[in-house]
């Protein structure tokens, strides 16, 4: 398309790094494009001539030799330390939902009518027929973003003397699950800072965006990152006979009205300036016996996804508190309740059992454990290294080590519910009107939208938040230090196998865009990209914003 001069580039590159399949957690994938991009940034003149400034950053402890692909170029007007980062992550989700097609996942040219074989979908068959839409695996998510940033690269080392500022590519792996590229890039951006002096004036990452309803035509930009927290529950009940139900507690119901009383639940969605972000969800929920048997759980474990807009940790740990109480309290009423009216169809003498019913947080729990164990640390760092040496889900890590304190250690026996965290922890930031310098910026670029959007005959739309999880989530952080301590006190061993630096988080504070490329169905089989949008004009508004904000004058 000859109005947008990126178009044929980002589409092509695009359609490459998508052909490298790089599936999260798969063997070389990962590793290879990432091989892929840093290849083609050095073959740039401005890197061939700077080769230093190229970084590849290998992941500590890695089994899939992955690496962070960094490179920083300066621009040549003047000496600004001004510099914006542009990122975006290069693994996705993987390829089993494409069924009997999905050894075409990767070529973008063939799969569309692969696609229309398999679907009667009258959105997904429009969009084929329409020719503005790629397909594939990735396209959306987001190795189209990559591309464009990529672009956007080369423009600028070919065009250094018209900015004063500088800019930064990077592109991370482990994006979808847990975020450990990124995590571990901030040593480098931090390196970066301080061998340049640089000041970071805001990273835009390219993360897909998406319709938010059906017919929505609005392109949609935020300025933060949703919260994430994963509250999970240990609930330790009282096992019996199943011919003696009565006589025992049941851990598993106590864990259905916990899930109750939290999955989905509206009230609990978290607001900042008029957003709401969704509800919690439960991700799993199961007893621990470990096979049949007709006595009763000895426990049980639920754990959520929780997303933040604006609420410290203790007022959600205090929301997740009272949700435990009642639900124990409401399992004693009910179990009682119904011993009464089984006593009287049968004839049976009734009496009340009476039971001690604890809600602890992981905090507590440790207390305690290491009043009676003052060398429990040595304990607890023992099973994390085992742990983790088996290649563990971190839940199941997490899970372990209060098992061990609750159990092996405090020998609790009465009903109980121990509240704690696990992985994955995202950090929430947003810029915020009402912190002069961050409201200043948002308003800056909010304006420049507008404009931009009248030139276009686009509605461009500015969020306060990006709705699902993303990197830029690690590049600033709006908890206090109370929020924060309260997080890491209920973390099982957080340090030990799930470092996130959060002192660097906020020492960076890096005002966190997200200027996404348009696409539909992220995950799904027919996922896709706009190209028009996505090629031709988010690369000119993304141009316009670096001369803007990498600009003295």
């Amino acid at each position: 398309m000859q109005n947008y001069p990126f178009y044929d580039e980002a589409l092509a590159l695009t359609k490459k790094l998508v052909s490298i399949p790089s599936m999260n957690n798969s063997d070389g994938g990962e590793r290879a494009v990432a091989d892929y991009m840093a290849a083609w940034i050095r073959e740039l003149p401005y890197f061939k001539a700077h080769p230093d400034q190229v970084i590849t950053q290998p992941l500590k402890n890695d089994p899939y030799d992955r690496i962070n692909v960094v490179a920083i170029a300066f621009g040549s007007r003047s000496n600004s330390n001004e510099t914006i980062i542009l990122h975006g992550h290069h693994d996705t989700v993987g390829i089993d939902d494409y069924g009997s097609i999905k050894e075409y996942a990767f070529d973008c040219d063939a799969l569309p009518e692969k696609i229309k074989s398999i679907t009667s979908d009258p959105e997904v068959l429009a969009d084929i027929e329409s020719g503005e839409w790629m397909f594939g695996r990735g396209s959306s998510d987001m190795k189209s973003g990559d591309a464009v940033n990529m672009v956007l690269m080369r423009y600028f080392t070919e065009h250094l003397d018209q900015f004063d500022g500088n800019l930064i590519f990077m592109t991370n792996p482990v994006e979808e699950n847990q975020h450990t590229g990124i995590i571990e890039s901030l040593n480098v951006l931090e390196e970066l800072k301080a061998k340049y002096g640089l000041t970071y004036k805001m990273a835009m990452n390219t993360d897909f965006i998406s319709p938010a309803f059906p017919g929505d035509t609005a392109h949609y930009f935020h300025a933060g990152a949703v919260g994430k927290i994963l509250p999970c529950f240990y609930i330790i009940g009282k096992p019996t006979h199943s011919g003696q139900g009565f006589e025992g507690f049941s851990a598993s119901m106590v864990a259905a009205e916990i899930t109750r009383n939290i999955d989905m639940r509206a009230e609990f969605s978290d607001v900042y300036n008029g957003e709401f972000a969704m509800p919690p969800t439960v991700l799993k929920m199961r007893d621990l016996k470990p096979s049949y048997d007709v006595q009763t759980a000895f426990s049980a474990f639920v754990y959520f996804n929780y997303f933040i807009h604006n609420m410290e940790m203790d007022e959600i740990f205090a929301r997740l508190r009272k949700v435990a109480e009642d639900a124990l309290s409401t399992v004693d009423t009910y179990t009682d309740e119904q011993n009464k009216v089984y006593c009287k169809m049968t004839g049976a003498d009734y009496y009340k059992r009476e039971y001690q019913l604890k809600v602890m947080e992981y905090s507590e729990l440790y207390e305690k454990a290491k009043a009676l164990k003052p060398d429990v640390d040595e304990d607890i760092r023992a099973i994390t290294k085992q742990s983790l040496e088996e290649n563990m889900d971190r839940r199941e890590l997490c899970l372990k080590i209060v098992e061990y304190l609750a159990n092996n250690i405090l020998s609790i026996n009465t009903p109980t519910v121990i509240l704690f965290l696990a992985p994955p922890y995202c950090p929430r930031n947003t810029l915020k009107r009402e912190i002069p310098e961050e409201g200043a910026l948002l308003d800056s670029v909010v304006d420049l939208l507008n404009q931009l959007g009248q030139e276009m005959g686009e509605e461009l739309k500015m969020m306060q938040f990006f709705p699902v999880l993303t990197d830029s989530s690690y590049l600033k952080l709006d908890d206090t230090d109370t929020s924060i301590k309260t997080l890491v006190d209920n973390f099982p061993d957080m340090k030990g196998h799930y470092d996130v630096p959060l002192d660097q988080i906020k020492r960076l504070n890096i005002p966190a865009f997200n200027f996404g490329c348009h696409g539909k169905d992220a995950h799904k089989w027919t996922e896709r990209v706009h190209k028009e949008y996505s090629f031709g004009k988010l690369p000119i508004i993304m141009l316009r914003v670096l001369e803007k904000y990498l600009n003295e004058k």
